[in-house]
């Protein structure tokens, strides 16, 4: 996360293995997003709230050898493990991270673009963000975020209670905590605060409607990062239900005894050039 944020799932080991089970289930999105944007190869791309690397390493993918990536975050224990899985993924000489506050980035650097996956929906102003990331790209440079609404309801069928309430608890959490749950939907009137043009704006849904879907270990081990904000706010898993390592299987079992499927939170891609 970037400087003045409000990130509710914490710092932990756990939370970072779960940034790289979301990186997994979320790269088809992203990727989508960032080439829609107009990423392409021999770019520079700044990063923000890159945690332990998955966007950064994807845009670097895309930018490839002649291009560059920064990715920055506010916790170094993740940035620290972003600087691994660049070196062993072969990108060290493509990517690099810094531990930096916003306010902390040299005025002097310049990037193609500015993106982010997960962002700003945990900063207390984010028009204000994008307004003062935005001031680092050049002429005619991209900003692009990928964002999330956790509020759609009846996220199964047939209706399965236990992925359903589950599932609702994320929105509650993230409310309980003053953190709009809801925030890919306000992805445009971000971007026209902060001054930008209109954005191009896609939603897309991601379904786990088999017992191998990742959907029910990212969704698992979500509930499990929010662990010490659902006991601050008194939630609770339904019945029968624990917060330890067997609560994914715990899900699947309970979605697949009926036949349903399940809807899991909505994403939201949009992107704009500068002037």
């Amino acid at each position: 996360m970037t400087g003045d944020s409000t990130y509710v799932l914490g710092s932990t080991d756990l939370e970072h293995r779960r940034l790289m089970v979301q990186g997994r289930v979320l790269r088809p999105w992203t990727e989508r997003f960032l080439r829609a944007a107009g990423l392409r190869p021999g770019m520079s791309v700044l990063d923000l709230g890159s945690g332990v690397g998955d966007v950064s390493l994807l845009a670097a993918e895309i930018v490839g050898p002649r291009g560059r990536v920064l990715g920055v975050d506010r916790d170094p224990v993740a940035v620290e493990k972003a600087r691994g899985r660049a070196a062993t993924e072969g990108f060290g000489e493509t990517v690099t991270f810094e531990v930096t506050a916003l306010e902390d980035l040299a005025g002097s650097l310049s990037f193609d673009a500015v993106v982010g996956r997960f962002v700003l929906l945990y900063q207390r102003d984010p028009a204000d963000v994008l307004r003062k990331f935005t001031r680092f790209l050049r002429p005619g440079g991209i900003v692009a975020f990928h964002e999330i609404d956790l509020t759609n309801e009846n996220s199964s069928w047939p209706p399965c209670p236990t992925w359903d309430d589950s599932y609702q608890l994320l929105a509650e959490v993230y409310w309980a905590h003053g953190t709009p749950p809801d925030f890919g939907r306000r992805l445009n009137r971000t971007f026209l605060d902060a001054g930008l043009p209109g954005p191009e704006i896609e939603a897309v849904g991601i379904v786990g409607a088999d017992e191998g879907s990742p959907l029910f270990d990212w969704m698992a081990q979500s509930l499990r990062s929010l662990k010490p904000a659902l006991r601050k706010w008194d939630l609770a898993l339904p019945e029968g239900l624990d917060l330890d390592e067997g609560l994914a299987d715990a899900l699947r079992k309970a979605v697949f005894a009926q036949g349903s499927q399940v809807m899991g939170p909505i994403q939201y891609g949009a992107w704009t050039r500068i002037p």
